[in-house]
């Protein structure tokens, strides 16, 4: 399982740190190097102000308190060479500028206000922190929270184990799952609003369709009931009409056959244009008078019928009131949209019932998955652990047994079907506690650089910074506490806080953090140490202030190595 490691030179990395106007820093510019750099310097000189200000780069919260003089605003760049790390998802989600260099700055004004930006882009803090997050860890003997995080526990153990790509298709299966059941929700809800008024939707609608609204004219039946409501009087009218225009010899078409007789008598030119005058008034009339012979014919008392195109009409009024529709063409684009919405329950019952069988059998999928990486993460686990113990043993912890504790249960979670503990003994593993319990902050330290050592054989991870996690070790421990940061840094950059000379020696970039007094005021600064000052600086971590010819001697010898 640690046979195929997988090793490549650092490439993102914090390239450098300027901060102004911050706690006790005037101006200062930080350069750093790939590898493993070492931070160094008397106690209260500064060092922790130093991450104190790159948190703020990576969008941790500010305070106003921080600024060492309140008329300016603290300003505080980190540039980062963020190629080779896939990074550029985050800058496109972000809507950024993705850039080989990149710099987080971060503003904090004399009234309290923050800005943040990313190359020169202005972006909210959560921006800032969810970059930064990916670009550099910080770890210290009081800040090595990531152990207690599930999902780091989870990643390092199926990195270690070669399972994570099978955890990230069990994953991106839950994801599926949980769209699902997200979409199930969903139709329910719209069929549980679409059900308190399908009854009613129902009855509308059958209302509707019992009208047979394609079959009625509107206008044609107001004509008819016209009609019918008029039919005696209508008959009688026609009658004595018929009988004034042709029913007798008196009748009207009858004197104009007389006139126009009479005119034909003449021949002259004045009485023939009046007789064709008179012709044509009587064929209009024969016309009339055969109009009139049919009305009076065929109009008829029906007050059944009469009765009928009452109620039609009256059904298709009330329809029109009911519905504030201005015609039948409305009412049946009503009749439409409730069939539609019956439809639609009916149709989302249906999806319902497919949508519930393919989630039962996607989850008994997904449980079958999750205890498959149960046992794979079991089989593993212990082979992983007594590396970390071998590690733990050549840092001083001898007697530390460290246990991925994985309990099985038939609830799946992010990570599968385990609860996952990590659990510390100190006893040669006569009994295990939770490891948040039963740590102290030398031993988190410790345990985390342990699990970083592994895991940066199998996985590029971002920077680090150390700050003075080697409290409490000395001598031989020390050289493998710094031995295994050295090691580390062969695959990814190293920044290290100490006090210790046995792990300064070990960098490849030495930086040292003083203080100087300016007329009344004192403020931190940094400078690189090479030659004579890094052997100085290291033979006074080793005999103190005092200078010996000794220390210096011992220097000399870290430093070759």
């Amino acid at each position: 399982m640690f046979d195929n490691i997988n090793l490549h030179l650092p490439r993102d990395m914090l390239i450098s740190l300027k901060v102004k106007n911050y706690a006790l820093i005037s101006d200062v510019d930080m350069h750093f190097d790939k590898g493993m750099n070492i931070i160094t310097g008397e106690t209260g000189a500064g060092k922790s102000i130093l991450i104190g200000a790159l948190g703020l780069a990576l969008g941790k919260r500010a305070d106003i308190s921080s600024l060492r003089n309140k008329e300016d605003k603290c300003i505080i760049e980190a540039t980062f060479d963020v190629r080779g790390y896939a990074l550029q998802p985050i800058f496109n989600e972000h809507d950024l500028d993705y850039e080989e260099q990149t710099i987080l700055r971060r503003e904090i004004t004399s009234s309290g206000k923050s800005r943040s930006f990313i190359n020169d882009t202005p972006v909210n803090l959560k921006s800032l922190e969810e970059l930064g997050a990916n670009l550099i860890e910080i770890h210290s003997q009081h800040d090595n929270l990531q152990l207690f995080k599930s999902d780091f526990q989870y990643y390092s153990l199926d990195i270690l184990a070669g399972l994570l790509e099978d955890q990230k298709a069990y994953a991106s299966d839950l994801k599926t799952l949980k769209k699902d059941k997200i979409t199930l929700e969903k139709y329910r809800q719209q069929e549980s609003e679409l059900a308190k008024e399908s009854d009613f939707n129902q009855f509308l609608f059958d209302e509707l369709a019992a009208a047979k609204l394609e079959y009625i004219e509107e206008v044609e039946l107001t004509a008819e009931q016209e009609l019918l409501e008029n039919a005696e009087d209508l008959i009688r009218t026609f009658n004595d009409a018929d009988q004034l225009v042709s029913g007798s010899e008196i009748a009207i078409t009858s004197q104009l056959q007389e006139l126009r007789a009479i005119l034909k008598s003449q021949k002259s030119t004045i009485t023939l244009a009046i007789s064709d005058r008179v012709n044509s008034v009587l064929i209009e009339m024969q016309d009339i008078a055969h109009e009139v012979a049919k009305n009076a014919e065929h109009i008829e008392v029906n007050p059944e019928r009469l009765t009928e195109v009452n109620e039609k009409l009256g059904l298709i009024f009330n329809l029109k009131s009911k519905h504030r529709a201005a015609d039948i063409m409305e009412l049946m684009s009503v009749r439409n949209e409730l069939e539609q919405k019956l439809n639609v329950t009916e149709s989302l019952s249906g999806e319902i019932a497919i949508l519930e069988q393919s989630i039962a059998k996607h989850e008994t999928t997904l449980l079958t998955k999750a205890q498959l990486l149960s046992k794979k993460r079991k089989k593993n686990a212990t082979q992983i652990e007594q590396r970390i113990d071998n590690l733990l043993a050549q840092l001083g912890m001898q007697h530390s047994r460290i246990q991925f504790d994985l309990v099985e249960s038939n609830e799946l979670n992010a990570f599968g079907c385990d609860d996952l503990t990590i659990k510390l003994s100190s006893d040669k593993g006569n009994l295990f506690t939770d490891l948040k319990k039963s740590a102290s902050g030398g031993e988190l330290a410790r345990i985390n650089l342990s699990l970083k050592s592994i895991l940066a054989d199998f996985v590029k991870m971002p920077s680090s910074i150390y700050d003075e996690i080697d409290t409490g070790v000395s001598g031989e421990i020390a050289r493998k506490v710094g031995g295994m940061m050295q090691q580390i840094a062969s695959s990814q950059q190293v920044i290290v806080i100490t006090h210790l000379p046995q792990i300064a020696s070990l960098g490849t970039n030495h930086l040292f953090v003083y203080k100087s007094e300016n007329g009344q005021s004192v403020e931190t600064q940094v400078r690189i140490l090479t030659g004579d000052e890094r052997i100085n600086e290291i033979a006074k971590m080793i005999s103190g202030d005092t200078l010996t010819a000794h220390a210096v001697e011992q220097s000399k010898e870290l430093l070759k190595g």
